[in-house]
């Protein structure tokens, strides 16, 4: 009776020692993925400090300018998607890099209605169930359905469906099935060297089954932090190509399309290098078009006659801004304390100084508006065409963007505005190839949320926009964006 007694104990103990091994080599893998998700947390935080700001908040209001339309959402919406570029992008982590309007409103170069409902959508997703959420995605008209659809691969990912799932609800692929793990389903685990037979301890088997439950959440865990840092690893290379505004042509253009405010990068106007609309933009006529002065660049002797001509401001001051070598950065940096220490006295000189220098700021930083006497919807395809086409030259966007569509009223009037801003040989810059199977809808869930692309042909029934370039067969164009000269459109 003591042998087997002493066999018995001798086998308990095993089996301690083997959940003790067990357990140890999980909370050591748990430790591990734990500090790593802290090395990528401390990643962002450092990068805050340098480039954004380490003081924001989750109810702090963002301005956007959106292509010319501006758009208002707080930052906890613009960014309950984690582990996206929508949310690196309003983060805070990026704050001191981001491109922004005259009036310090972040400006992104987009379609502003689709990025109107990518908006509308985050605000219902922050409060829908998960239900709620598989039944809806953001939706445009017609005629914007694959702008939306960049925008979405752009801000959210290729995969954006699924992916939205995960960051908001989190994923079940990999969670074990516990409620059918049993002892005979040790899947590797044993005690003492022994599994647990068929109708064993209960005990045992949800021993076994939280032990599996265990490793199958850290298989989780590390799929989600290996993520978390691929796309923080590809966060500085969006934000710097996308919207820091860096480059020679990167400046905003703010134009008005015959009373339609729009707002694009100068970069984008000019993507298609010979066409009349990137001379009209090229660095001599840009020169030209800008006439806001550039206090930046200032020298003393510049500031210095600029405070003479404030009115009520004695002639005598401007000495002191020469004496002290203020410059037009410097300048834009002076607050009433300042301009005490500068050497001006008086209360009633400090104020209208400092009211001079705001309202030189503002002039300063005030975009330029530039007059386009075409139609606002015709001017409007074109724009959406080139920032697409400028996104896929700068690897932002996979797929080669489609042509231009237009509904059938305004067919006159587009092919007008195409031939005088793509006339000639700047025509073969836009791609033409012919495509054998246009681009259908997507769909959630075996849902179909969006109608089909703009560009696939419509029922014959729907009275819908009709794609500049269909897809019968056609002779080669002769005219821009490959209009034919029997009025037929191709691709």
């Amino acid at each position: 009776m003591e042998d087997k007694l002493e066999r018995v104990n001798k086998r308990l103990k095993d089996a301690r020692d083997d959940l003790d091994k067990h357990l140890e080599k999980a909370q050591t893998e748990e430790k591990r993925l734990q500090d790593k998700l802290h090395d990528i947390d401390e990643r962002k935080r450092q990068c805050a400090a340098t480039n954004g700001d380490v003081d924001v908040s989750d109810d702090d209001l963002i301005e956007i300018n959106a292509g010319g339309k501006i758009i208002a959402a707080k930052r906890g919406v613009l960014c309950q998607l984690k582990g996206t570029k929508l949310e690196a992008l309003f983060s805070g982590r990026w704050e001191q890099k981001l491109q922004r309007d005259g009036s310090g409103r972040i400006f992104l170069d987009v379609n502003p209605k689709a990025f109107q409902a990518i908006v509308d959508w985050l605000n219902v997703l922050a409060i829908s169930s998960e239900e709620e959420h598989k039944k809806r995605m953001p939706t445009v008209n017609e005629e914007n359905n694959h702008l939306l659809k960049h925008q979405m691969a752009l801000f959210v990912g290729g995969d954006f469906e699924t992916k939205t799932m995960n960051c908001l609800f989190g994923s079940s692929s990999n969670l074990p099935n516990t409620a059918n793990n049993s002892a005979s389903k040790g899947g590797g685990f044993s005690f003492g060297g022994k599994q647990p037979r068929e109708g064993g301890s209960r005990m045992v088997a949800e021993i076994i089954g939280a032990i599996k439950e265990k490793w199958g959440t850290l298989k989780e865990l590390e799929a989600d932090i290996s993520s978390l840092e691929e796309s923080f690893l590809k966060e500085e290379q969006f934000i710097e190509t996308f919207v820091t505004g860096k480059g020679e042509t990167s400046d905003i253009v703010t134009l008005n399309v015959s009373g339609t405010i729009m707002a694009t990068q100068r970069a984008t106007l000019q993507v298609i290098e010979d066409s009349v609309l990137a001379q009209q933009f090229d660095n001599t006529k840009w020169t030209e078009q800008s006439n806001r002065p550039k206090v930046m660049e200032w020298t003393p002797d510049e500031v210095a006659q600029w405070v003479k001509g404030i009115n009520d401001v004695p002639e005598e001051l401007s000495q002191l801004f020469i004496e002290n070598e203020i410059r037009g950065s410097e300048l834009f940096a002076l607050d009433k304390e300042g301009l005490k220490m500068l050497g001006v006295k008086r209360v009633g000189t400090i104020c209208l100084l400092s009211d001079a220098i705001c309202a030189l700021k503002r002039e300063a930083n005030k975009d330029a508006v530039t007059l386009i006497e075409h139609s606002p919807y015709c001017f409007g395809k074109i724009l959406d065409y080139l920032r697409l086409k400028r996104l896929h030259s700068i690897n932002l966007l996979a797929e080669k963007p489609a042509l231009p569509s237009f509904s059938e009223d305004k067919r006159a009037m587009f092919e007008t505005v195409v031939r005088y801003y793509f006339p000639g040989e700047s025509s073969k810059l836009i791609p033409n190839e012919r495509k054998s199977a246009p681009p259908s809808g997507f769909s959630f869930g075996g849902v179909e949320l969006y109608p089909p692309l703009f560009g696939q042909p419509s029922p014959p029934q729907a009275q819908g926009p009709r794609p500049i370039f269909g897809h019968a067969a056609a002779p080669a164009p002769s005219f821009a964006f490959g209009i034919d000269p029997r009025g037929a459109v191709f691709d």
